[in-house]
């Protein structure tokens, strides 16, 4: 079996994993808009009311900021080490492209679960191109 196309996948899978990251970070700049006066109060409860977690005062804003960058960095930090990885033997590709699999399958269905379709769409189309991606490397040889 060649792997032509399985490395190629690789390739698409880490710059989806990039797109993702990056289209993520756009949301940490954009300023949260009120569309009414329900919204401006949640959202002021929400930045403004701080409860102690261990000793931190927090608010939720800043808890779901603090996520919202994990979810990029998640993303991002897959998409360097496929990077790094991106030109060596099929079968380590194999070997990582599950890794990928294995990592986009439980974003998946948190994001099933707790977010919308837009997040949803791009893990799920990230998660089918390694998925393709396994099915189409080789395994290493063994001796």
């Amino acid at each position: 079996m060649t792997d032509k196309w399985g490395r190629r996948l690789f390739k698409a899978g880490t710059v989806a994993l990039l797109v993702l990251g990056l289209v993520h970070s756009l949301s940490l700049i954009r300023e949260r808009v009120p569309a009414n006066d329900t919204e401006r109060q949640l959202l002021g409860l929400m930045s403004n009311y701080k409860f102690n977690l261990m000793g931190s005062a927090r608010s939720m804003s800043d808890m779901l900021r603090g996520f919202s960058v994990s979810f990029m960095l998640g993303a991002l930090g897959f998409a360097l080490f496929d990077l790094l990885l991106w030109g060596e033997r099929p079968g380590l590709l194999k070997r990582a492209a599950l890794a990928n699999i294995i990592w986009l399958a439980a974003m998946t269905a948190v994001s099933l679960r707790y977010f919308f379709v837009i997040p949803t769409s791009f893990l799920a189309a990230t998660l089918l191109i390694f998925v393709l991606t396994w099915l189409k490397l080789p395994a290493d040889a063994t001796s």
